[in-house]
């Protein structure tokens, strides 16, 4: 459980991280440069983010088999919904954004990524009072 409950935190700050500063970032990358500096973001961050979240995958699926509690269950829908808003809103703009800089869909990347980042935060929660509730 406090894998988990670790795994949550870090995805958590990574998000917000990502929410609040690089995705609104990618507004500042000059266009003659964006192409290369999006390869290379994606790159970096897929390397970071790609083992976390199979690993939260792997730990909120044997919580909920284990457990089977509301928590269990909520942090698992959360996960859900973190995978299915990553792969079918956000990995699709980013490939998009592979051709170059284009305002819209940096926009559209910040907007649907609160999906992600509310999601998480919510995760984070339920998993912080399920260990709490553990430890009483």
């Amino acid at each position: 459980m406090m894998f988990n409950l670790a795994l949550s935190w870090g995805l958590l700050l990574l998000i917000w991280l990502v929410q609040v500063i690089i995705y609104p970032g990618f507004h500042r990358i000059p266009p003659d440069t964006f192409i290369d500096y999006h390869r290379w973001y994606v790159n970096r961050i897929s390397f970071i983010v790609l083992p976390l979240m199979i690993s939260e995958l792997g730990m909120t699926t044997w919580w909920l088999l284990d457990a089977g509690t509301p928590g269990a269950i909520i942090s698992t829908v959360l996960v859900v919904i973190v995978w299915s808003s990553t792969f079918l809103l956000q990995v699709p703009i980013h490939n998009r954004l592979k051709s170059g800089k284009k305002e819209v869909l940096i926009r559209r990347l910040v907007a649907t990524n609160w999906i992600r980042t509310i999601a998480w935060s919510l995760k984070s929660l339920v998993i912080t009072l399920a260990v709490i509730k553990l430890s009483l």
